[in-house]
């Protein structure tokens, strides 16, 4: 097992801190443990990215450890390694309403990308 802290910091922003987050990999599984602000671009300096996640662990839904899992959401569906993959999104009582209001949040970017781009890696 391998754990990576991505993030410690609080509700109050911090330049020095993302908010809380950390990857856990175990057995050939990735998961995210919550999506703190700042939680991509400290996945990429750990060397890591979104479509290589198998799924995202909230372990409670106050929003400085949700507050990226919209960013999450949105790179794992543009990202062309994960056509046909589901990014599984776990958590307390209320993750699936949550999960299903960002999405509806997200459908009106998600529509013009679809209707507007093609593959949104190239160029």
């Amino acid at each position: 097992m391998d754990v990576t802290i991505l993030g410690s910091g609080s509700p109050i922003p911090d330049a020095e801190r993302a908010g809380p987050s950390g990857l856990v990999r175990a057995g050939g599984a990735s998961v995210l443990i919550d999506a703190g602000r700042g939680v991509l671009m400290r996945l990429a300096a750990a060397g890591w990215s979104v479509p290589q996640l198998d799924a995202v662990l909230l372990t409670h839904l106050h929003s400085d450890h949700t507050t990226d899992v919209n960013d999450v959401i949105t790179t794992f569906w543009v990202m062309p390694m994960t056509l046909g993959r589901t990014l599984r999104i776990i958590g307390p009582p209320g993750t699936q309403t949550y999960v299903d209001r960002s999405l509806d949040l997200l459908a009106t970017d998600i529509g013009y990308r679809i209707d507007h781009h093609d593959d949104l890696t190239e160029g």
